[in-house]
């Protein structure tokens, strides 16, 4: 059986520390708390050598939901649609963002944080 994951929860965005593996629902309780952009990419190659605004240009033309990356409250939002225990299952199973950095936003002047999320199909939500 393994050891129950305990992953950072650090509650404002000058808690993130690129590095830092933490737990997605602290994510979302600085993104209700205060102003910033929590953007989640799916491939590593990408969050570390790219940069949102040239991804955005680049992926622009797809709908949010098909891009490497994606906004961590439509992230939740979809995940909860898609499965009405996603909120259950995080308790019993945490998901941990890895932060791969911290950045201002050009556009909007607030914090933008970019996060690694792990293989979801390495992880059992049932």
């Amino acid at each position: 059986m393994m050891a129950e994951q305990k992953y950072a929860f650090p509650v404002v965005c000058s808690g993130l520390t690129p590095g830092m593996v933490a737990d997605i629902r602290a994510l979302e309780q600085i993104c209700v708390r205060e102003p910033c952009e929590i953007i989640l990419y799916f491939e590593p190659d990408l969050a570390y050598h790219s940069t949102y605004e040239k991804d955005c240009a680049e992926y622009g033309k797809f709908a949010e939901h098909e891009r490497p990356f994606i906004p961590l409250p439509l992230f939740l939002e979809i995940q909860r649609e898609m499965n009405p225990a996603f909120d259950n299952a995080l308790q019993s199973i945490p998901l941990g963002i890895t932060i791969v950095r911290v950045e201002m936003s050009k556009e909007a002047a607030i914090p933008r944080i970019i996060g690694l999320l792990p293989f979801l199909d390495e992880m059992d939500m049932s």
